[in-house]
């Protein structure tokens, strides 16, 4: 390009500019405005595309920089972090003194003395704050009384608290002991007669525990009845919701398939158990094992009915031993925390804790004032903070509680005093730690321990015995906390300048290096001690190269010498503040290190020992720029981290599991946090009250309180509220400190709060458990019911196109000699022209059929090919056409350069210029096609190349199918290699599927009912038909679950404020129009009747549809709600689903049914074969006759009464004023959090115009996931998967079209070049006869000679004759090959066709599905659920 043209097109360009500037800049576009602008550009395309490009193309393009590694954090950037020093909370008020035993009050913690906590089970009366003193005011006068009797040494004695506790149970325990005695001597009229009081009390105990279990067993008893006639009655109201769902889907498949097709299927469908048969079945069995338990317990009842009259008639007696057996727990609990504190003792010395002064135990029966309300009150709500600061939580594991235990008990106290009887030994009930799992201690099913296993920084468990359950990661000590939080430190430190130089950092240390490294330190002689009291136990770890014994002694160790190097890391961490916190000590530690003051002195000689044991490192990777000092203090850094990194990969993985092991046991799955040790609060407050629903405690208010240090709330507890205000308060303030919207997620009709403006909570934490109710059960059957019969039509569609593309892939091999088109032929007709139903039973013969054509029909070997290639090459080289005359020569054909001409033997025909018209023929072989086909098309199959000329040099000879009575044999000469005409030769003998023709084409003729009874021949029932790993994984989803969301963290926090306050709860909600059926209307009709106010609760059964789906639910709620929503029902199935009191031209649904118009099957009508036919055939030449109208009609005429019903639905759920939706129920779920759930809830209009009030309905589960579709819907998908079955078939009929123009092409090529042959021969022939060759060498004489014209006018003629002959012979051959040349192009042309079919299948069908239904249509096909998305978003409502 020259200097001129560049110039030019650069002011091209800056005039566009400056148009496109002046377009930019102005503020009315409009489209007239654009159209004058790109009229004075230009309206060539050329131009338009360069505008198009320059306004669109960035003038700039941005560069991208490497992103600057910061994995290794500087010294200067951890400098200013650190925490505020925040004033500590409120400590316990009193705690036990583990040296002493004495109950001290406000114990000195901190600096001085560290904690711990006893979590255990009640067990009965348990001792108090209250007896403690008690037992001191009377150790007090007993010491006085000594006194004044002259007993001083008796005073002087001092005596623990526990020792005073002791003593004064044992004293009541006698005192008691003497009553009893008194009593039964009354009782017996023998005052000096032995008397055996554990079996007296043994009597007592057993009367208690027969009438306790009488009493269950009869309430049991009453609720398995009660659950059984419900689960009866619930089963005939959805055994007929069900018979209505079928009858509706028959009704469908009816109008889809045709009646007498959908009753042939309903006839060998097979008989269903009734619905909910397995609820009720589960219901009679529990009756029966209520029943049985019950006449046990009245047995045992009759058997101590003399020892219950006797204790009736001697009840001073029976309240005597009751009040024994209450001694008798407070006892055995004195014991209880004597064992906790010397357990206690013996962990803080031989464990790996910090030395303090002071060591205390709180427990709580002792250490709160209960009489004390304040005080009992801000315990309950300081507990989770007390737990979370102590320093470990001792964990007892008892025995579950039995009354009957008071009876070892006493025995044992006899023992112990020097009675007669015999020490008791009991044997612990678990041995070892690994058998926590399997015995399922009673202590993981209590409200407190909830709290208190997850707020504890570690734990350490004793059996009932209290003997030691050890596993070795509890000898860590405190370091057990710390280190998941320094795992996230140490992760973020890829660079470290050893840890690169190490291959591993597990095992680097040895622990005599490690000793050697610690010598003279303090703490050596401590940690030898800590080494003898790790002992083995807890779950194995796998994949480990080390014990885990040794692990934890190379930790402690480790440990050890990040003590002395000065590594203090915060006892308090969090997932914020670690890494901060961690990374702060390491830099004080590191610079003091490096310093010379004279308090790192000993510091350094222990990280100078750590140095040497390290490698070398490369101190290169530091800035040039650093200072000696400051190298040395980022070397020091390095050092520490590598020492923190071989800790925690020492130790993880050990903590890991230990923690999975302990949520395990303690039933804390759903806190994954918690397991991986990185989070003690702040978890989901509907996991968190999920846990809280499944366990028990002795007061009700406490399952809410035990939930405050978890959910990270505070607030004053006041125990005589009840449980039902307790939870509210607690979800009050969950909402208010955290935006949680999971409080929110519960289900239940009868878990509805009855506090008002609290209808958004539930009465119970119950109401969050995952257990199925009966309402998501019956949803599991309804939607099983449809899913079956969509399986069974998804199963014979798969079947189908699977049948339908494996014919296509051999169709489109156009190796393949000859295949049975007839067979292909009709196997297509039939599926085209019938339902799924229909070809269910018939697909097995059709996919053994195509099985054997694409097994045994294939294509020949190469060693065939080569054979026959020889053989016609061979036969080519005849004696008459070996030699001929070298006047003539085959023209080229440069206006059809894609075909293949023949390639003819004229080598005895070839003139002098045949090397000159050679090379012209080669050159206009190369030019490009003219028929416009571009690069679309590809080699035929009969000789059409993509590059041109003849294929036959580069393709391996193509294929013409063979009919089913086979040609005749043809003997066409050729060249090695053969051209694509000569493949038309058909073998000798005929090929085997030939041999039974005849009985393959009467099984598929014939109607479907017909050909059930015939049998293929034995050939062909041999066959077995593959499915591709991929179809399995296709046939597998059908059975796996709908899409769930279980087991998903989705975020519960609302990015939207909610206000609370004592009138209710406001918020942003998403308001979801549904169309509401009551279950047995006029039975609740009866029960509103019936209601004696109307705040009266009435419970019942509905579905809620969207639409497209629907649910089944119950419900419970006052009667006046009730009331107008029956009412709402009444009108809303008059005008939306049956439509009374409307023309069909005033009809809401009008305006939609042209997106919801799904026209069916044409009628159709049995062929002379007896298959149903649709439409005409006469169109079968014309690739557009077997399409269907890619554009839906605009009316319903074909639409069911089903599908019409859902556009009416549609249009109702989509009412944009949702003023008019008021006074409905809806559904309603909180805007703008992925985790919130939707409920059903009663909409009404507020007093000011866009203010809407909301009061939720108590309600089951809620979960579209599990729905039933629509019936009207389920008609959309079957038309919608016949259609793609049909469509397959158009696409099959073009590649048949496209083989059988080719054979026909195949046919034309090898009649023009026959033709061509025979023109030729016929010259050949006439230029050897005499006469003419005399004519012509005299013709050529005088030419040469004086230029006269010699021969005569007979040999002119001759002449002339043969020249008409041939040309006319010529003629035709042009003819026979330009129509070879069309059906070239034709076959091209269907092969294309149905390639781009084949690409855009399911496209093409859901384009013709209603717009409104296609994404429904969509989520029906790939199995997946049919969430409300039709909504009001973000809409302000007051929810009482």
């Amino acid at each position: 390009m020259d200097t001129s043209t560049i110039s030019l097109s650069l002011d091209a360009t800056k005039i566009q500019g400056n148009a496109v500037s002046k377009m930019l800049e102005m503020t009315d576009l409009t489209p007239e405005t654009l159209a004058k602008v790109f009229k004075d550009v230009g309206e060539s395309p050329e131009k338009l595309r360069a505008l198009l490009n320059l306004w669109f193309t960035p003038w700039h393009k941005p560069n991208f920089a490497a992103d600057h590694d910061y994995s290794v954090a500087g010294l200067r950037d951890v400098e200013f972090l650190g925490t505020a020093d925040l004033p500590p909370g409120q400590l316990p008020y009193r705690m036990f003194d583990i040296e002493t035993g004495n109950l001290v009050e406000y114990p000195a913690i901190g600096v001085r003395g560290q904690y711990c906590m006893l979590s255990h089970r009640w067990k009965g009366v348990e001792v108090s704050l209250g007896y403690i003193k008690e037992a001191r005011r009377k150790e007090l006068e007993r010491a006085r009384e000594a006194a004044r009797d002259g007993q001083p040494g008796v005073r002087n004695s001092r005596k623990s608290d526990m020792e005073l506790v002791m003593e004064q149970c044992r004293l009541d325990i006698e005192e008691q002991e003497g009553l009893i005695k008194e009593l039964l001597g009354e009782a017996t009229g023998q005052e000096a007669a032995p008397v055996n009081i554990a079996e007296l009390l043994d009597r007592r105990l057993n009367v208690r525990t027969t009438e306790y279990m009488l009493g269950k067993a009869k309430d049991k008893e009453d609720q398995a009845t009660t659950k059984l006639r419900f689960a009866r009655m619930e089963q005939k109201i959805f055994s007929d919701l069900v018979k209505e769902m079928h009858d509706r889907v028959d009704e469908e498949m009816e109008a889809h398939l045709g009646k007498a097709e959908a009753k042939n299927t309903s006839v060998r469908q097979p008989r269903r158990a009734k619905l909910g048969g397995e609820v009720v079945t589960e219901a009679e069995t529990e009756v029966t094992a209520a029943a049985d338990n019950l006449k046990t317990a009245e047995d045992e009842h009759g058997s101590v009915r003399h020892d219950i009259e006797y204790f009736q008639q001697h009840f001073h007696l029976r309240d005597a031993l009751d009040e024994l057996v209450c001694r008798l727990q407070r006892w055995k609990s004195v014991i209880k925390i004597d064992r906790a504190i010397q357990e206690a003792d013996r962990i803080f010395k031989t464990k790996l804790f910090r030395d303090r002064e002071k060591c205390y135990l709180w427990t709580d029966p002792c250490c709160i004032d209960k009489s004390n309300g304040g005080e009992l009150s801000e315990s309950l709500s300081l507990m989770g903070d007390w737990y979370a600061d102590a320093e470990y939580t001792l964990v007892q594991l008892d025995t579950p509680f039995r009354e009957a235990d008071a009876v070892t008990d006493w025995r044992r106290f006899e023992a112990e005093r020097g009675g007669e009887c015999e020490p008791i030994n009991e044997k612990p009930n678990i041995l070892d730690f690994r058998n926590v799992k399997e015995y399922k201690p009673e202590w993981s099913t209590r409200a407190w321990t909830l709290q208190e296993l997850v707020m504890s920084k570690t734990t350490f468990y004793v059996n009932s015995e209290w003997s030691p359950l050890s596993r070795p990661v509890e000898s860590l000590g405190y370091f057990y906390y710390l280190i998941p939080f320094i795992a996230l430190y140490t992760g973020s430190d890829t660079k470290n300048i050893y840890r690169s130089l190490c291959p591993t950092a597990r095992g680097f240390w040895d622990s005599e290096i490690l000793k050697g490294v610690l010598s003279n330190a303090e703490s050596s002689g401590q940690l030898e001690q800590l080494h003898k009291n790790i002992q083995a136990g807890g779950p194995s770890t796998k994949g480990v190269e080390f014990s885990e014994i040794s692990r934890v002694e190379t930790a402690q160790q480790l440990i050890a010498l990040l003590d002395v190097l000065g590594v203090r890391i915060h006892s308090s961490l969090t997932m914020e503040t670690a890494t901060s916190e961690v990374a702060r000590a390491v830099y004080l530690a590191s610079a003091n290190l490096t310093s010379e003051s004279e308090k790192g002195k000993k510091r350094r000689e222990h990280y100078l020992r750590l140095k040497k044991c390290l490698p070398e490192p490369d101190l290169t990777v530091f800035s040039a720029k650093m200072s000696e000092e400051e190298v040395a203090e980022e070397v020091a850094q390095h050092a520490l981290n590598f020492v923190l990194q071989c800790l925690v990969a020492e130790t993880e993985d050990l903590i890991l599991v230990d923690r999975q092991c302990i949520a395990e046991f303690g039933k804390l799955q759903q806190l994954t946090a918690w397991q991986r040790g990185t989070s003690r609060a702040g978890f989901s407050a509907q996991s968190v009250l999920e846990l809280s629903g499944t366990r028990t405690a002795t007061v009700a208010t406490d399952k809410s309180y035990a939930l405050m240090g978890i959910l990270d709330v505070r607030f004053p507890t006041f125990p005589a509220e009840g449980s039902i205000k307790a939870l509210a308060r607690l979800l009050d303030e969950v909402v208010i400190t955290r935006n949680d919207i999971s409080v929110f997620n519960w289900i239940g009709m009868e878990m509805g709060s009855p506090i008002r403006g609290r209808s958004m909570y539930p009465s119970s934490p119950a109401a969050y458990g995952k257990e199925i109710d009966r309402g998501k059960r019956y949803n599991l059957l309804l939607a099983a019911r449809v899913q079956d019969k969509m399986d069974d039509v998804v199963a014979t569609y798969h079947s189908v196109i699977r049948t339908l593309r494996t014919t296509i892939d051999f169709l489109k091999d156009k190796e393949r000699k000859s295949l049975p088109i007839n067979w292909i032929e009709r196997i297509v007709q039939i599926v085209r022209l019938n339902g799924f139903r229909e070809l269910r039973p018939q697909q097995e013969g059709f996919e053994k059929i195509v099985a054997y054509v694409r097994e045994y029909c294939r294509r020949e070997s190469l060693e065939q090919a080569k054979a026959k290639a020889a053989k016609l090459a061979e036969s080519a080289a005849s004696p008459g056409t070996a030699k001929g005359s070298s006047l003539l020569k085959r023209p080229a054909m440069p206006s059809v350069p894609s075909l293949s001409t023949p390639s003819l033997s004229l080598s005895g025909l070839m003139s002098s210029a045949a090397p000159k018209k050679e090379e012209e023929g080669s050159t206009s072989a190369k030019k490009p096609s003219k028929f416009g086909l571009g690069k679309g098309l590809k080699s035929s199959s009969f000789g059409f190349s993509k590059k041109g000329g003849s294929s036959a040099q580069d393709e391996e000879p193509a294929v013409v199918e063979v009919a089913a009575t086979p040609p005749v044999e043809t003997s066409d000469a050729t060249l090695d290699p053969p051209p694509p005409y000569a493949a038309v030769e058909t073998p000798s003998t005929q090929l085997s599927w030939q041999d039974f023709d005849g009985q393959v084409m009467d099984y598929l003729t014939g109607a479907a009912t017909q050909r059930l009874d015939k049998v293929l021949p034995p050939e062909l029932q041999s066959i077995k038909f593959e499915v591709d790993e991929s179809e399995r994984l296709a046939a597998h989803r059908l059975k796996v679950p709908k899409d769930s969301l279980e087991g998903e963290s989705l975020d519960t926090i609302s990015p939207n404020p909610i206000i609370v306050n004592n009138s209710g709860i406001e918020g942003l909600f998403d308001i979801q129009r549904v169309v509401v059926t009551m279950i047995d209307a006029k039975k609740l009709r009866r029960q509103v009747a019936k209601a004696v106010g109307p705040h009266d609760k009435i419970s019942g059964w509905c579905s809620i549809s969207t639409g497209f789906a629907r649910v089944i639910t119950n419900f419970a709620c006052e009667r006046h709600i009730l009331e107008q929503e029956l009412d709402v029902i009444e009108s809303v199935d008059a005008r939306v689903l049956r439509e009374e009191g409307k023309d069909k031209d005033e009809k809401r649904s009008t305006k939609i049914l042209s997106t919801l118009s799904v026209t069916n099957a044409t009628a159709s009508q049995p062929d002379k074969h007896g298959v149903q036919n649709q439409g005409s055939q006469a169109d079968a030449g014309n690739p557009k006759a077997t399409e269907e109208p890619d554009v839906p009609k605009n009316t319903d005429k074909g639409n069911t009464e089903e599908e019409r019903l859902v556009g009416r639905m549609i249009d109702f759920i989509q009412e944009p004023q949702l003023a008019l939706v008021a006074g409905e129920w809806v559904l309603a779920r909180f805007s703008g959090a992925p985790g919130a759930n939707w409920f059903l809830c009663h909409l009404e209009l507020g007093p000011v115009p866009g203010q809407f009030y909301g009061r939720r309905i108590a309600a089951g589960a809620i979960d579209f996931r599990d729905s039933t579709p629509e019936p009207g819907l389920v008609s959309a998908w079957q038309t919608y998967m016949d259609r793609k079955k049909r469509k397959m078939c158009y696409i099959l009929d073009d590649y048949l079209r496209s083989r059988m123009t080719a054979r026909s092409g195949g046919e034309k090529l090898k009649e023009g070049s026959s033709l061509a042959q025979q023109g030729l021969d016929m010259a050949s022939k006439g230029l050897r006869s005499p006469g003419l060759k005399k004519g012509s060498n005299e013709v050529a004489a005088g030419t040469e000679g004086d230029g006269k014209e010699g021969g005569d006018e007979s040999d002119d003629e001759g002449v002339e004759n043969l020249v008409d002959k041939v040309l006319g012979q010529g003629r035709l051959a042009v003819k026979v090959l330009g129509e070879y040349t069309v059906l070239a192009v034709a076959e091209k042309l269907f092969e294309m066709r149905a390639d781009h079919l084949d690409k855009t299948l399911a496209a093409a069908v859901l384009k013709r599905t209603p717009k409104a239904l296609r994404t429904a249509v969509e989520n029906m096909n790939d199995n997946k659920s049919f969430l409300p998305a039709m909504f009001h978003s973000s809409t302000r409502v007051h929810m009482f």
